[in-house]
């Protein structure tokens, strides 16, 4: 019997968050006949203990400061000689910092890199974009989550379209139906729950971190034009960032302090979820939200905004919809669609149960971890084609 191959996994860190949930359950399920290798820019986060509970050693390259500083070279030559102690054959890098000293350690090393694009850098400088283009030109393959992003890699950074590869999220369904059962771990302000299981009030629920690009703001604009048609509304945010004092500033100010419940970061999301009636993602950008996902998981209407990889998961039309897409930056339409969606039960019963089929057939982590294993083979194999791995 052949003896898995070593992949290096090599993470910026361990936050909360869709990309750091992403790796965890790739650790956990990794690749059939591979075995991974498991580094990181930080060591930190609440996501290291799930990889080290699972008797995985998580060795650390920290940068400090500035990537000009001599530490950035010294790490590259660390993280090239850590792969040549452990055989590594193939390294797999999951994020800026990943990517920037995976793909030169890698060629020292003489092993094959696959560096990730999960989101289309709408914060970075025009110099990390250029440098991230680098390093993604010189890996042997791309690994995205969304065809918006491999469009961008392919026709803005110049990067071979027969090197950039798609492979959507995936979830645990098993995992999510059995913690979608559970009971809350904390109590939620302003929510009871009636017979059915889900909130006596018609509730909203928002996955996000609260960063200004998750659109929060405008969706309080909403709430406001919402909650005269539906007073009762609840709204629920899980997430946490640095928008948190102006959200609540706004919040307050508009008198929603009743209405729109901050909850911060939340390890019961899916249980949050069987509570709630409609799943809400209102971003200015996105790559492919694991947000949505959960959400269709749910059996949730989605209403999401018109950006990056959220048409990619939400169908608004057809026998198949799953819910509505609203252009970002529109707290009016975003309004608009709330109130059919909050005042119309059988319409929401029907796009949940459409979403929840799309997971089930095309979303699954299993699915995930059979194409991410394909890649693998033909990155070693060295026979990626235009062809390859494009579908998810």
């Amino acid at each position: 019997m052949n003896e898995p191959v070593p992949v290096l996994q090599i993470a910026n860190q361990f936050a909360i968050g869709g990309a750091e949930g992403q790796f965890v359950a790739r650790i956990r399920q990794h690749p059939k006949g591979f075995r991974p290798v498991v580094a990181c820019i930080q060591k930190k986060g609440p996501n290291l203990k799930p990889i080290e509970d699972l008797g995985l050693s998580v060795e650390e390259f920290g940068l400090r400061g500035s990537l000009a500083q001599l530490n950035t070279g010294h790490q590259v030559f660390r993280l090239a000689a850590y792969i040549a102690r452990e055989r590594v054959r193939l390294v797999h890098a999951n994020d800026f910092y990943a990517n920037l000293l995976a793909v030169p350690a890698a060629r020292l090393a003489g092993v094959k890199v696959i560096a990730s694009r999960f989101d289309l850098g709408h914060w970075y400088s025009r110099a990390y974009h250029l440098l991230e283009a680098l390093a993604s030109r010189s890996a042997d393959a791309v690994y995205t989550n969304a065809e918006a992003i491999r469009h961008m890699c392919v026709a803005q950074e110049g990067i071979s379209a027969n090197r950039v590869v798609v492979v959507h999220n995936g979830i645990d369904l098993e995992q999510f139906d059995r913690d979608r059962r559970a009971p809350l771990l904390a109590p939620v302000p302003g929510l009871e729950v009636g017979a059915d299981g889900r909130s006596r009030r018609p509730c909203v629920f928002i996955s996000a971190n609260l960063y200004a690009v998750k659109g929060h703001v405008d969706f309080i604009e909403a709430l406001e034009i919402v909650r005269p048609a539906v007073p009762d509304v609840l709204v629920l945010c899980a997430g946490e960032g640095p928008m948190r004092p102006v959200l609540e500033q706004q919040i307050r100010a508009r008198g929603l302090s009743d209405t729109m419940i901050l909850l911060g970061h939340r390890l019961d999301v899916p249980a949050l979820l069987a509570r709630a009636h409609v799943g809400c993602l209102c971003s200015h950008a996105e790559g492919l939200p694991n947000a949505i996902i959960e959400y269709m998981a749910a059996a949730l209407p989605t209403l999401a905004t018109a950006v990056g990889g959220n048409v990619e998961l939400v169908t608004e039309a057809g026998a198949r919809a799953s819910g509505h897409l609203v252009p970002a930056h529109k707290p009016a339409a975003l309004a608009e669609r709330l109130i059919a969606l909050l005042g119309d039960p059988a319409r929401r019963a029907v796009l949940g149960a459409n979403g929840r089929a799309h997971v089930e057939a095309d979303l699954t982590l299993d699915a995930m971890v059979e194409k991410t294993g394909e890649l693998y083979e033909q990155v070693l194999a060295g026979r990626l084609s235009d062809r390859s791995l494009r579908a998810a």
